[in-house]
Parts: C-alpha cells; sequence; structure tokens
C-alpha cells in the first residue's frame, strides 16, 4: 500500500531542490508534485526568503553545500537572485499534461541550482521545452494560469509559509530537514 506525500516546492527554493533529490528515496510513497509561486505564499504570510537577510544569506551557502555534499547531487549557488520561476512554475504544469513531467522537472532544477541560468528568461525556458517536445507558449492558457494559481492558494489554506512544504494526510512538515519525519510517517503506515 503507498501513502501519498505532497509536496509543495518553487524551483527558486534551494531546500526543495534539494529535497527533490530525496523524493525517489521515499519507499511507499506516491509522490503528487505540487508547484507553488514561493513569491505569493512569502508576500501572503509576511515571511522573507532567507538569501534576502544578509546573515542568513551568509550561512545559506554554507549549509545548501553541506547538504548536497550529503546527498551526493552538485550544487551551484545562483548569482541571479531572486528570480521570477512564474513560468518555469507554468512549463512543470504543462509538462504534467503532456507526460514528460519528470524530465521538465529536472531540467528546471538543474538550471536554477547545477547550471545557474535565469528562470526567467524565456530563451532558457524555451529552450527547456523544445527539449521536451512541448511548446513554451502553453504556459500562458488560462487553465495552466489557473491551476498554479489554485496549488498556490491551496497551499496557503493548508497553512503553508515556504518551500519546500510536504503534506502526508493533514500533517504538515516545512522543510528539506524534516525529510526523516515524512519517513517516520511513511515507516508508521506501513
Amino acid at each position: 500500500m503507498t501513502t501519498r506525500v505532497e509536496f509543495f516546492y518553487d524551483y527558486v527554493s534551494i531546500y526543495s531542490y534539494l529535497a527533490d533529490s530525496q523524493l525517489a528515496n521515499l519507499t511507499g510513497a506516491d509522490v503528487g508534485y505540487r508547484p507553488m509561486f514561493l513569491g505569493a505564499v512569502m508576500q501572503a504570510t509576511g515571511n522573507r526568503p532567507p538569501g534576502s537577510i544578509e546573515t542568513k544569506r551568509q550561512y545559506l551557502r554554507t549549509d545548501a553545500t553541506r547538504w548536497a555534499r550529503r546527498y551526493g547531487i552538485p550544487l551551484n549557488m545562483n548569482p541571479l537572485f531572486p528570480q521570477n520561476t512564474l513560468k518555469a512554475l507554468r512549463l512543470a504544469l504543462v509538462a504534467k499534461k503532456h507526460d514528460v513531467f519528470a524530465t521538465v522537472h529536472r531540467a528546471l532544477f538543474d538550471a536554477m541550482w547545477v547550471t545557474a541560468k535565469d528562470l526567467g528568461s524565456n530563451d532558457v525556458l524555451a529552450q527547456i521545452a523544445q527539449d521536451a517536445g512541448i511548446a513554451l507558449e502553453e504556459t500562458e492558457h488560462q487553465a495552466i494560469k489557473d491551476e498554479l494559481r489554485a496549488n498556490t492558494d491551496e497551499a496557503l489554506e493548508r497553512g503553508v509559509f515556504g518551500a519546500p512544504t510536504f503534506f502526508v494526510g493533514d500533517e504538515m512538515f516545512f522543510g528539506n530537514d524534516r525529510l526523516d519525519f515524512v519517513w517516520e510517517v511513511l515507516r508508521d503506515r506501513a
């Protein structure tokens, strides 16, 4: 029996990138990828990105590097920060509809945190879309915009204040460093 784990994330979130690298290890889980616009979540909750606070920004580099080393994944701090990931998030939703989500999802996280590209750039996103065989123009479809807005609104209604946030049923877990608790819940439900 598998348990549903909902993963609310944004590609601009370094801790979402780190957590995403571990989701394949969640045995007994059906991961539901729920892109949300983190900028809107931060604004609605009065939260501030850690990169916007000098002492946190300095620590973030060290902390993220530690996690990447632990997980054995590449990490290059993107000097282009903050970025507007609205269209990138919509592209992930388009990719879901065309059954190429895994390819696009990985490419978007890699563009942000491995090759340090600008996810606000139409050229970057168009190349990712083209490589996956989908059209960037679909990100402008109203149904896609509405789906991203609905994900973001739902996240806020459920108490999300940052990314990554996981839900197992109604139980919420915030942060890459809370994956151990998610694993515990999955183990208990097995």
